[in-house]
């Protein structure tokens, strides 16, 4: 045997010993932690625990060199842990996750069960895609760009600027429609020569209207319209639907939370706002519909800002331009009146009080004549005032009604229309089953003699009160009685008629 080979245990602490450095530099905690080497070696040879201790104490002197196979014999072995508890902590050490302080320092990560989770990120919203026919807010967005006058003049309604939007054209320059986002394709819409100034030269970005527009340069342009898109651009394919620019009024919930934004909107400019007498709209007025609107609409259900009926008179008026459709905005401190579906803008203090009888003294016109129109002033497309662009469902109580009649109709309802009282009782197959002739008449008479000064809606009211006072258990049977009473005689004369021609027969 040779005697210059170093000994077995020797040569394994080396080993074991050059495990644990390499084990410690990979690590960058500074707590002390059992190497890797000696806790697999120590699970699979429990002989060697005294000999791990050994070299941890520097008291215990160094084994000798050689040692006799049997000299552990008879020698209580100290004792170990168990198979899985040892199983156990290699298992926590060896999934325990490190995180790297000087990487990660401040990131705010977090071990959730032995995996490291990095913060949520911020994802930004992705971005419509530019062929969204379905989408209306993307209409009303191309539709916008044209209600710059300084960009884009009107045009006859067959090219006008809702069939640009519909096949998604924007107005890029004057009179210039550009499919942006899309084919990037561009048709410029001239209709009419440039203007010319006195010295002959053509006025930039201007028309002259004098000239009438031909049908077959307009037919031409709603040519473009389609052909103008390239052929692989899926615009040239399909566009946005006619009920594209239709408001959902009907959708209860949704309008009436709108009108209050509109509401308080023109609150916060009220100050602004034209006297109640300087505007004008259809009937009925904004009185009767407060009186007929429900106490209902001002609780809105989950929300936080309080909502009173108005009672000034600036409140009404700022009612009136929201039930219209308008919206108030500030602008550069210059007050405003908008539309969302038009685009149009109405400037406040075009009609305020002092200017408007200035302006009737200087033209020498009634003061009634400058008065701001809330109708008129939309655009001609706008579904609030036209009943086809608004598009509500056919066959049913809200047909061919724009957008202003239909709010209008979804808050108060329709009233009734009077039937002339010489019509009604003419139908007397309908009210003969109902009530009888006599109560008919009855009801009649009484309508007849009522005050002439009341109004029809009164006189309507007491009509039905006096048909409900009528119509009672009783006279339904009275009539169910006269009528079998009349049927028998019917039936016995019908049968002595018979008994008679049978006897004069047999003589």
């Amino acid at each position: 045997m040779d005697t210059n080979q170093p000994a077995l245990a020797t040569t394994k602490r080396k080993f074991n010993r050059l495990l644990d450095n390499l084990t410690a530099s990979a690590s960058t905690t500074s707590a002390p932690t059992t190497s890797l080497a000696s806790t697999l070696d120590k699970s699979n040879n429990p002989s060697e625990i005294s000999l791990a201790m050994s070299q941890t104490d520097p008291a215990t002197p160094d084994p000798p060199n050689k040692r006799s196979r049997t000299s552990d014999v008879g020698e209580e072995r100290p004792k170990s842990a168990s198979g899985n508890d040892r199983i156990k902590a290699l298992q926590d050490k060896l999934f325990t996750p490190r995180v790297e302080i000087n990487r990660f320092a401040g990131a705010g990560l977090r071990s959730v069960g032995g995996t490291v989770k990095t913060p949520a990120q911020p994802t930004t919203p992705r971005k419509t895609p530019n062929f969204a026919p379905y989408s209306q807010e993307q209409f009303l967005g191309r539709l916008k760009t044209f209600a710059d006058v300084k960009k884009w003049t009107h045009k006859p309604d067959r090219i006008s600027e809702v069939e640009w939007a519909k096949r998604g054209w924007v107005c890029d320059t004057w009179n210039t429609v550009a499919c942006k986002g899309g084919c990037e394709q561009r048709v410029v819409v001239k209709l009419r020569p440039k203007r010319k100034d006195r010295e002959g030269k053509e006025i930039q970005m201007s028309e002259d209207l004098a000239v009438k527009i031909t049908e077959g340069l307009v037919e031409r342009y709603y040519d473009l319209i389609l052909d103008g898109h390239h052929e692989d651009c899926l615009w040239r394919k399909a566009g946005c639907k006619d009920e594209i620019y239709h408001i959902p009024i009907p959708s209860r919930a949704k309008s009436s939370a709108e009108l209050l934004d509109r509401y308080q909107s023109l609150k916060a400019i009220s100050s602004e706002l034209p006297l109640l007498e300087n505007i004008t709209y259809p009937e009925p007025s904004i009185s009767d519909i407060l009186k007929r609107i429900p106490a209902t609409f001002w609780n809105v259900p989950g929300s936080t800002t309080p909502h009173e009926p108005p009672i000034s008179s600036t409140d009404m008026t700022a009612f009136t331009f929201a039930l219209f459709g308008w919206s108030g905005v500030s602008e550069s401190k210059i007050s405003l009146a908008t539309c969302s579906h038009c685009f149009q803008r109405i400037g406040l203090w075009l009609s305020a009080d002092a200017r408007l009888k200035e302006m009737s003294t200087k033209l020498s016109v009634p003061l009634s004549t400058l008065r701001l129109n809330l109708l008129e002033s939309h655009r001609e497309h706008c579904p609030w005032k036209n009943p086809e662009t608004q598009g509500n469902p056919k066959n049913g109580p809200i047909e061919d009604m724009p957008g202003w009649q239909t709010l209008e109709y979804m808050l108060v309802g329709k009233k009734k229309e009077a039937r002339p009282i010489t019509e009604l009782m003419g139908d007397e197959s309908r009210y003969s089953v109902d009530m009888g002739r006599d109560s008919m008449d009855s009801a009649a008479m009484s309508m007849a003699d009522a005050d002439k000064g009341d109004s029809l809606n009164e006189k309507w009211k007491k009509f039905k009160a006096k048909l409900r006072r009528t119509t009672s258990r009783k006279s339904m049977k009275s009539m169910k009685s006269s009528k079998s009473v009349k049927s028998a005689k019917s039936v016995k004369s019908v049968g002595g008629d018979k008994d008679q021609e049978n006897e004069a027969a047999k003589k």
